[in-house]
């Protein structure tokens, strides 16, 4: 995908933070216009929906839970490590997710946010951008997303419908995301 081509942070972030059916349609529509796919219109949000939540919400347990410490930790406990990392990163950024300490704050969506705030206080910066907050973002990418978003899509690609929506923002994700790293790339240290 060219850059032109790529997915909204907004949108990949509404898709994973989608509690219904509505929430999901609305974001993969946007995703799919972003990268040029068609989502057709016969598709059923209903099943879309259930999929989603087989995939990343339970009640039973998921085969791709979306968040950092489950494929970070060794024991794929939620809450771990890479919860504490993105908690940090959140507070150096003047952020909390709501239910802190209730609920995992290495959610999909919440990384996603915080890498909205980032490259947003990194647009805003006249000149050159502020280096910690410059190497902040190549760290949050290049090591903590780097840890777990490869197992995490591979995790959706192998239980996802072949050619279904969830499978559609899976691969936009990955585009979105191997375009992120090669931005970052230089920023990080050798």
């Amino acid at each position: 995908m060219s850059e032109q081509c790529m997915p909204s942070i907004e949108a990949l972030r509404d898709f994973f933070a989608a509690t219904d059916a509505g929430d999901l349609e609305d974001a993969a529509v946007r995703i799919a216009e972003s990268v040029g796919v068609e989502i057709p219109p016969h598709t059923d949000w209903t099943t879309v929906e259930y999929e989603f939540n087989r995939l990343f919400v339970g009640p039973a347990a998921v085969p791709a839970p979306p968040f950092a410490s489950a494929w970070s930790e060794s024991d794929r406990a939620l809450m771990g490590r890479a919860t504490s990392e993105a908690r940090q990163t959140y507070h150096r950024l003047g952020l909390a997710v709501p239910g802190e300490g209730v609920i995992p704050d290495d959610h999909l969506a919440y990384e996603l946010e915080a890498l909205l705030v980032l490259k947003s206080v990194l647009a805003t910066e006249a000149g050159a951008p502020d280096a910690e907050t410059a190497a902040l973002h190549a760290w949050f990418v290049g090591e903590h997303l780097e840890r777990w978003l490869p197992p995490f899509m591979q995790a959706v690609r192998e239980q996802a419908t072949e050619g279904g929506v969830v499978a559609l923002v899976t691969e936009a994700l990955a585009a979105w995301f191997d375009n992120e790293r090669n931005s970052t790339a230089a920023l990080r240290p050798a």
